[in-house]
């Protein structure tokens, strides 16, 4: 596995999220300063506002210099079922069955396969105590 685990990536983005609330507090605090004349207040939270920017940008191209790195790699999806070669059963399509003298057939195999039981008569199908999966 090549890529940051979802609570790693969860931690950067509260850290940027408390990146962005501290600078806007420093700016703030400089507006205050500004309004009251303290101009030494200003520059000192302007400078460590964009120290704040400055440690954002280095952390942000820490993570893009991880995903260039170690690209993230497909996850190959995997299905419901196994595959096995003796499977016999098809993934989709139509199924015709002929039932004494009469065809059902239906728009799924499952709707097809429901039908039929009901043709044989479900109290006869339960007595075979058979399960289908």
């Amino acid at each position: 596995m090549t890529r940051l685990p979802e609570t790693v990536t969860g931690k950067f983005t509260d850290l940027f999220a408390a990146l962005h609330y501290a600078a806007d507090d420093l700016k703030i605090v400089g507006q205050e300063a500004m309004l009251s004349g303290d101009f030494s207040q200003v520059t000192d939270s302007m400078e460590a506002c964009r120290k704040l920017q400055a440690l954002e940008a280095d952390i942000k191209a820490a993570v893009t210099n991880f995903h260039t790195q170690y690209p993230a790699q497909a996850v190959e999806k995997t299905g419901f079922h196994k595959k096995d070669k003796r499977r016999t059963r098809k993934q989709g399509g139509r199924l015709r069955a002929t039932v004494a003298g009469k065809v059902i057939q239906q728009h799924t195999l499952a709707e097809t396969f429901v039908e039929t039981l009901k043709v044989f008569g479900l109290e006869r199908v339960a007595k075979l105590d058979k399960k289908v999966t």
